[in-house]
């Protein structure tokens, strides 16, 4: 099944502001899409949404160095649509608030009605 991948505007400028090498990550993070599209673990409340540890060269914290990554996959068109939604390291925050989840949602949602319009690959 054709895989497509969508990058948040909020991905992107949280992906500049970490202190590490986020961005170096991308490939291998898609890699695993791939072939594993729905990979993360559900996020409770939050069914749409799913959370990724992210290893990030150069940093490391923790059980698998550190970094979060939350997403959303959605088959749709004949293709699973996958929407990088954030990225942050476990070190500031322990977790998104309720608040953040539902705007990602919010976000996600929007991303997915146009896909076309957020092409990333």
């Amino acid at each position: 099944m054709d895989v497509r991948f969508h990058c948040s505007k909020r991905v992107r400028q949280s992906g500049k502001k970490a202190k590490h090498r986020v961005f170096d990550a991308c490939p291998t993070v898609c890699r695993v899409l791939r072939l594993q599209p729905y990979y993360g673990e559900s996020i409770p409340g939050f069914h749409d949404l799913r959370k990724m540890r992210l290893r990030v060269p150069g940093y490391p914290v923790g059980k698998r160095d550190g970094y979060r990554l939350i997403y959303r996959a959605k088959e749709m068109d004949q293709a699973v649509h996958v929407v990088l939604m954030e990225t942050y390291s476990k070190s500031d925050y322990a977790d998104l608030t309720r608040a953040e989840y539902k705007a990602l949602v919010s976000e996600a949602d929007a991303i997915l009605a146009q896909p076309l319009l957020h092409d990333w690959e």
